[in-house]
């Protein structure tokens, strides 16, 4: 058998890429006015988008834990693919006090006057504006902890609990402007006094959360890339003849 020629591959692989690199391109938003229902003291909802864990600060919500609390956050500019569009989060929780992760949260998204929310106070900030769950495509924990989608869209953490980590989660929609994130944390009876946290106290840290966007590839693309897919089978066929 013999392979398929590399100059053809290599132009097959070239002209796919070509046709699909435009559409896989990923954009960082960048979040503004972040806004919660609570914030701990030095761990504002602030330094939860500040780009920064040197400081090994971020949002935690003392002495509000057994309760659900809530951080907004606007997008700098209205983001949003009109063929739709699929974000990335990442959620980090690295405070060097261990096990302040995540227990049961919920992102959603807004595309609101931006006027109308996320007011920039850390604690009994605005947070009230027509919100749309995300439903996430899937979703890891860089440490090993369970992540259980909800019947609400939440996400929530069992098994193993880690000193610190990373949540990494995907989500697609069909929104345009997006003006604005919400994070939910909720309670849970599985959780330290109630959560939101895995915290004893049910407290959590969010030292960084950080998200992109990219543009779902148009049926045209798909088409384009199985065009090549065919014509690069054909040879590989009458290469084995």
């Amino acid at each position: 058998m013999k392979p398929l020629p590399t100059a053809l591959l290599t132009a097959t692989l070239t002209a796919t890429g070509a046709i699909l690199a435009p559409s896989a391109q990923a954009a960082v938003l960048v979040l503004q006015n972040a806004t919660a229902t609570i914030s701990q003291d030095q761990f504002s909802v602030a330094k939860a988008v500040d780009g920064t864990t040197a400081d090994d600060r971020g949002w935690a919500i003392l002495p509000g834990t057994g309760a659900a609390q809530t951080a907004v956050f606007e997008t700098q500019s209205d983001v949003g693919f009109g063929g739709g569009s699929v974000l990335t989060f990442t959620l980090e929780s690295l405070h060097t006090s261990p096990f302040h992760t995540l227990g049961r949260f919920r992102l959603s998204l807004t595309t609101d006057d931006r006027s109308s929310f996320a007011d920039g106070l850390a604690t009994g900030g605005g947070v009230t504006a027509n919100w749309t769950v995300l439903d996430f495509a899937s979703f890891s924990s860089a440490n090993g902890q369970t992540l259980t989608e909800q019947p609400d869209f939440s996400l929530l953490a069992s098994g193993t609990n880690p000193a610190t980590d990373t949540l990494t989660l995907t989500a697609p929609t069909s929104l345009t402007g997006i003006t604005g994130i919400r994070l939910e944390m909720l309670t849970d009876a599985s959780l330290p006094s109630n959560g939101p946290g895995r915290a004893p106290n049910g407290n959590f840290v969010v030292t960084e959360m950080s998200v992109s966007i990219t543009a779902v590839p148009e049926p045209v693309d798909y088409a384009a890339f199985a065009g090549l897919a065919l014509v690069a089978f054909g040879a590989w066929r009458r290469c084995r003849r």
